[in-house]
Parts: structure tokens; sequence; C-alpha cells
């Protein structure tokens, strides 16, 4: 079956919105074999749900980017169109980090890095498959194909894909969950400094949302939960331990954390502390929101696994 590529004539300004087919203008395609999508300058974009197409994308090397999504937006020179009865069957099944977002997964996905670990930091049509809440077997299957083509070991995912996390777990035989906590007065201070009209009401309602991917993931896979506070100091024995759960031999070293440790996980991104800047404390929005989280609090959820810091 071929497939067809096109150049990328421009592309969707925005760096965090969410990826879809529409991200690019293309020009007329050309016919390509079957054998391009596996060609190491490719890796999977989105999809084309109404036309059942996997977008991939040819860019330079772009291993190591915070952001997947975003490098693959800029860097893109083409778009290779797959119909998702050509992609591969799933075989391998990765590491895959959820998250409530704003809780170091992007330093712990940098910590498996610098341990020498195949990782990828939010590929976005995981994120697309979550919103678009589709119970659709073959989107399930899709995303599982998809994966083929990225080859990573650990994929942390954007926050979003608590929306339907079992549809993407689903996607893969066996996979390893994990899913990173913060105390929750903490995480909403952090979440206000990036949000352009914070309520404390919201951001409670939002966190509620988040925590309910772990709910739903824990009632059919052995979960790993793991907390901010618990790997903030970038300990190597607590990332090793976690690097031998999901079945690694790679190990950082003390060096490598000192190293990483100095640096900004985020650095370079728009969420970094340069472009986020520095908000003033405010202790009556975390009061105002420790009021709204006892409303909502998954009180159940918590006591069921013993839940620190919510």
């Amino acid at each position: 079956m071929d497939l067809t590529e096109h150049a990328v004539r421009s592309r969707i300004a925005s760096l965090t919105s969410f990826s879809q087919a529409s991200d690019f203008v293309l020009d007329p395609g050309r016919p390509v074999g079957r054998s391009r999508m596996f060609d190491p300058d490719v890796s999977p974009y989105c999809f084309d749900l109404e036309a059942r197409e996997l977008y991939c994308v040819s860019t330079p090397d772009i291993s190591g980017a915070t952001f997947f999504y975003q490098a693959q937006r800029q860097h893109a020179r083409s778009v290779i169109k797959v119909p998702f009865e050509a992609l591969p069957e799933p075989v391998a099944s990765p590491t895959l980090i959820f998250s409530i977002g704003r809780c170091g997964s992007t330093l712990l996905h940098k910590a498996f890095e610098a341990a020498g670990v195949r990782t990828v930091s939010e590929p976005d049509y995981f994120t697309q498959a979550a919103l678009h809440r589709s119970a659709d077997d073959a989107l399930r299957s899709a995303i599982g194909r998809a994966t083929q083509l990225l080859p990573y070991q650990v994929i942390k995912l954007r926050a979003e894909c608590n929306n339907a996390p079992l549809l993407i777990a689903g996607g893969f035989r066996a996979p390893s969950v994990m899913f990173v906590l913060r105390a929750a007065i903490d995480w909403a201070d952090s979440a206000r400094r990036v949000s352009s009209h914070p309520m404390p009401s919201g951001i409670a309602a939002l966190l509620h949302a988040l925590v309910g991917g772990l709910d739903a993931l824990t009632r059919y896979y052995p979960v790993r939960v793991c907390y901010y506070e618990d790997f903030r100091d970038l300990s190597p024995d607590y990332v090793n331990t976690l690097l031998a759960w999901m079945g690694s031999d790679a190990r950082l070293g003390t060096a490598a954390a000192a190293e990483l440790a100095r640096r900004d996980a985020q650095e370079g991104s728009i969420m970094s502390r340069a472009s986020v800047g520095d908000a003033a404390d405010d202790p009556a929005f975390r009061e105002a929101f420790r009021k709204e989280w006892d409303k909502v609090r998954p009180v159940a959820l918590i006591e069921r696994l013993g839940l620190r810091g919510l």
C-alpha cells in the first residue's frame, strides 16, 4: 500500500494548541512506499480522524526536545499520510507517564533521559485521541499501532490525557503505567502562575477531573504512583528504583543528577522559568483553593489508594 508525502507550505503559529490535521497547509502529495513511515526522520504527529489516517512528520533530529509535539510542529518539513490499515501491528508496550501537570513530570522525564533511557515528552496524538473521547476500538488500536513508529521506551503524556486514560493504555498489550502527583495546595499555586484568569473553584474542579484519570487507571492496571516531593531533589536512588520498576537496566549517576538539578527542566520552552517569570506569592489564593478543594476532594479514592498530599 502506497502512502502520500506532502511538503509543508505553512504551519499554525501556536506552540501549545492540541495537534490536529489542520495545523499544516500542505502541497500536493506524491506517492511513497510503506517503508517511508519507518525512516528515522519520521515520527507520528496526529490523527485525521475523519479520513482514518495518521499524519507523520519528517523533521531533523528532535530527540531530546522538551515538548516533542512543539518541536515536530516547528520543524516539520513534510507530512506523510498513513491510513490506519497500513500501520504496523502493536508489539512493544511502553511505560506511560500520566500526571496532573505542574508536578515535575518533565523533570522525571529528563532524569530518565539522563540515565540513558529512550524517553519522549508529550507526543500529541495521545492528547488528541483523549480529547476526542471516543470508545472507538479502531482509534484504540491506532494509538498502539502509531506508537510502533515512535522508538521510545517511556512516553510522558500531557495532563489532558486523563480525559481518556483507558483509551490510551488500552492501545497496548501490557503497558507499565506511572502517575505523578503533587501536594494539592502547592500544585494549585503552580497552576495559578501559568493561568490567565485563575479562580480557586475552577482550579479545584480541574484537579478533581485530573485525579479522576488515576481513579480509572487503578481499576484496571497496577499503577506506580509517584510524588513530586519524592524526586524534586533528583535523588539517584529514587529515580533508579523507578527505572528498575519499569524493567530498565539504566541507572542515573550522581554526577548526572547533580548536573540536571542545576538546570530548568523546561528550559528553552514557553513553560520555562524564564518565560513564565516570577509571580508574587498569594496566600489568599492558597487559602481560597484549600476551601474549594475540601468541597470536591475525592475522599474515597484518596483513602482507597492511601494518597498523600491531596
